[in-house]
This record gives C-alpha cells, structure tokens and sequence, in this order.
C-alpha cells in the first residue's frame, strides 16, 4: 500500500471548503485542519503509487485557495500502527491530537521508529522518503500534555534533530 501526506497552506478562512473538496478524492483517506506551520494535514493512501502523485497534481494542488503544498512520501519498508480503526476513532474522539514531523540524524530513521514505539501516545508512525525523517501521530487528553509528550518524551530520544508540531483541529476534518 502506497502513502503519502500532503501539507497544505491554504487562503485564510478557507479550511472547511478545502477539506470538503478533499474529501472527495478517492486516495485521501484522512484530512484535518491543523495549528502550526500549515493549514490542513492529509493522508493519502492507495494500491497505485501513480495514482497518489497525480491526485496531488491534478486535484489537490488545483483545489481553490491552496497557496502551497509539501508532500511527504512514506517509505513503506517501516512503519507502525498500534490500534486499530475503531480503537482509533475512540481516540480520536475524545483526546487531543497531534502529528510530529521528525528531523533526525543521517540513517536513524529505523532506531528513531523503534523508540517510539515505546512512547503509549505515539499511536502510529511512518518513515518518510525526502527532508523529513518520520511522521508520527500522538493523542493524550490535552493539548498542554501533547507538549509535554513532544517536549519531554520525543525531542529526549536520541538521534533526533528537530520537530514540527501540527496539532490537530478539533472537529476540522475527516477520516475515512
């Protein structure tokens, strides 16, 4: 299974009208509205790597109001999901959420991913193909403990460089 997250900055105040047009593209399976650097986080997901690369250059980068993108190819030799769909959507429900983009040292990517799989936030996590290392997602009951989670817990892992925090919108998005 071919995946992918596209980052996207959008016209301010646009959100919801750029999730609704995402939500109907067949490959994106996840979209949420985000606190941080970008916008809206969607994750794509499909049996056709090609089809993932032209949805996101034929549909998603022609939506109206995106300004810009950054997408992040998932290497899938390495990753992990710790619930499953419906232990998720009870997560996702009632806790905050966050995804961590991680920046780590030259060809630690695989110990990186180990090591967070002892972190009980970190409910799934990919290794990524380009700029940034891994991608995980995180839930805890606040947003002040998904800090703590990042602060304290991840960026505390050795082999780590930076991170990027999207903290998720609560009720801006969908997941399919």
């Amino acid at each position: 299974m071919a995946k992918a997250y596209v980052l996207i900055v959008n016209e301010s105040g646009t959100e919801d009208s750029v999730i609704s047009n995402l939500n109907t593209i067949e490959t994106v399976k996840e979209a949420h509205g985000t606190f941080g650097s970008y916008d809206i986080l969607t994750k794509l997901e499909s049996n056709d790597e090609q089809k993932i690369q032209k949805d996101i250059s034929n549909k998603i980068r022609k939506i109206q109001n995106i300004r810009s993108t950054l997408t992040l190819l998932v290497n899938e030799k390495e990753n992990f999901r710790k619930t499953n769909k419906s232990e998720k959507e009870i997560l996702e429900k009632y806790l905050a959420q966050a995804f961590v983009i991680i920046h780590c040292n030259r060809s630690q990517e695989s110990n990186v991913l180990q090591n967070l799989k002892d972190i009980p936030e970190v409910i799934e996590a990919d290794i990524l193909v380009g700029s940034y290392e891994i991608i995980c997602k995180i839930v805890a009951p606040t947003y002040n403990e998904i800090s703590d989670v990042v602060s304290k817990k991840i960026r505390k892992l050795g082999n780590i460089k930076s991170t990027i925090t999207l903290n998720v919108v609560e009720k801006q998005g969908f997941s399919k």
